[in-house]
């Protein structure tokens, strides 16, 4: 169970503490797409999103995106910031984390994980010893399969 809960938990990207991460020894972030970055199926990044990445990039901190999207739409997605990617993830499972560390040439504990799923983006993280960020779903518009977990979710986010 303990995997499943977030070393920190804020209420959107522009809250969370990127010195208190450089502090910890951060200096690599995984970021997920859909509902971290952006709604989901927006085809690209939104200036919001465009802004994070170089205020992450302007602060010294390599980036990669890990996403379960299909190959097409992780790298328009990623080649509008740009940034490297990982597609097909199939997370929680350890091999997109494993490449996405290999892209970022860093180890396990100064990467950061960002996600705003605990099954997928904090599990993941949190199995392979990075530092694992939960950030509240920018919007409801989700399939039902993310709906369903959701509810699983909300009473691992009370604990």
């Amino acid at each position: 169970m303990k995997k499943l809960y977030p070393k920190y938990k804020y209420e959107c990207l522009e809250k969370i503490d990127f010195d208190m991460l450089k502090n910890e020894g951060v200096k690599g972030v995984i970021l997920d797409i859909d509902n971290t970055l952006v709604e989901p199926h927006t085809p690209t990044a939104d200036e919001r999103t465009v802004k994070f990445v170089e205020f992450l990039k302007k602060e010294g901190f390599r980036v990669c995106i890990v996403s379960n999207n299909i190959y097409e739409r992780a790298k328009k997605f990623a080649d509008s910031i740009p940034v490297d990617f990982i597609c097909d993830g199939n997370k929680p499972a350890k091999k997109p984390f494993y490449l996405a560390l290999e892209k970022l040439k860093l180890e396990q504990k100064e990467v950061a994980v960002i996600g705003d799923q605990i099954f997928t983006d904090i599990f993941g993280a949190n199995r392979w010893g990075f530092v694992s960020v939960l950030v509240k779903p920018i919007c409801d518009k989700e399939g039902w399969f993310v709906k369903f977990k959701r509810i699983f979710e909300r009473f691992i986010v009370k604990w």
